[in-house]
């Protein structure tokens, strides 16, 4: 028995050796690849900082939306500014990307930061922020009509017409509801300040230069007796497009009639107070109308990183539709909403160009110039 217990003692004994030994060795393998595992996130964390449009603050303001971004190891940090002011503030060193909310100023920051890509997370169409009252009156004098739980300004040539007349409420046909004195107009932003203004500036320009796109000084003179007026006679202006929508939902129809505004700001609340999604506010779609593209210009490769998330991720763009917002992917928002309550259009057919940021440019610059 001793003789064959020796041996298979010493079997046993080099065996808990060795598995001693390749058990230490696994776990210093197995801590050594969670510390790099750990280092690899931690080289993948980011911390950006931009500028953005005002519209988009809430959005980023939102812990769901910091949650998701953290995913990707990216922490987020804002200022809200104007969309001409982002594009003339392009500094690389004091920010990681540009968020305006048009395309002609994202425009100008891709060629100031000669970005090779650049990503359109988001887009909204111009409307106009209206009431039933109104818009019955506009339906009267065959400007606008209804289309199922939609009202389009169908004539917005006559609607133009109507403002450079300085035609009276009360001198429209069926205007007992708003039988007032105040000039038809439509309230806007800063248009030197402001991308909805800007837009809504790109839409008069197009229909001043016989529903053509401005493209040449010879057609920026030909406009400007026709849109500086829209802007002068407007009063005071905010220079941003969340005050005047906060008027609008404040102070009601008596002080803005008629607001140019996103079509995200109305679907915004209207997802947050479903209750008033069936009262006497409405949105009415001009035609043509344009897109307003929000447009990430990144200038470092982290704020490149933003923009692909914002663009790519399911769960951001799901968070960007509670918001309001259009997006691409499989669901871009119409049907979300419509399921919540909301009816918009799912796709808008007469929608043109802005001009490109130099004409666009061109046109504010003379505005500004009125305005001294």
């Amino acid at each position: 028995m001793r003789k064959f217990l020796a041996p298979a003692l010493v079997v046993v004994l080099l065996t808990a050796v060795g598995g001693g030994i390749w058990y230490s060795n696994t776990r210093v393998g197995d801590d050594r690849a969670t510390a790099e595992a750990a280092r690899l996130t931690q080289a993948r964390e980011v911390s950006v900082r931009g500028l953005i449009g005002s519209e988009k603050e809430a959005f980023f303001a939102d812990p769901r939306v910091a949650q998701a971004l953290a995913k990707h190891g990216i922490t987020v940090s804002v200022e809200k500014a104007g969309s001409r002011s982002i594009a003339n503030r392009y500094d690389p060193k004091k920010y990681d990307f540009g968020f305006p909310s048009g395309a002609p100023a994202a425009s100008q920051l891709k060629t100031q930061a000669q970005a090779a890509n650049v990503y359109t997370p988001f887009y909204t169409p111009m409307v106009v922020a209206s009431w039933k009252p109104i818009a019955d009156i506009l339906i009267a004098n065959k400007i606008a009509e209804k289309r199922g739980d939609v009202f389009y300004v169908v004539d917005l040539p006559a609607l133009m017409a109507l403002i450079e007349k300085g035609t009276r409420w009360r001198e429209l046909e069926k205007s007992q509801a708003f039988a007032t004195s105040k000039a038809v107009l439509i309230a806007s932003t800063d248009v030197r300040t402001s991308n909805s203004a800007a837009m809504y500036l790109a839409l008069a320009s197009y229909l001043a230069n016989r529903q053509q796109i401005v493209q040449s000084q010879e057609d920026v003179d030909r406009v400007l007796p026709s849109v500086v007026p829209l802007f002068l006679r407007q009063g005071l202006q905010e220079q941003s497009s969340s005050g005047p929508f906060e008027d609008y939902l404040a102070l009601g129809m008596g002080k803005a009639p008629l607001l140019m505004a996103y079509e995200s700001q109305m679907v915004e609340f209207w997802l947050k107070n479903p209750d008033k999604a069936k009262g006497e506010m409405v949105l009415m779609y001009p035609s043509p109308t344009v897109y307003s593209k929000h447009v990430l210009v990144p200038y470092t490769p982290a704020g490149a990183r933003l923009g692909e998330a914002l663009e790519k991720d399911p769960a951001l763009q799901a968070l960007a539709h509670e918001y309001g917002f259009r997006t691409g992917g499989t669901e871009k928002g119409p049907a979300q909403w419509a399921r919540q309550g909301v009816a918009v259009p799912d796709t808008l057919v007469d929608v043109i160009d802005p001009p490109s940021q130099e004409w666009l440019e061109r046109m504010i610059s003379a505005v500004e110039a009125r305005f001294k």
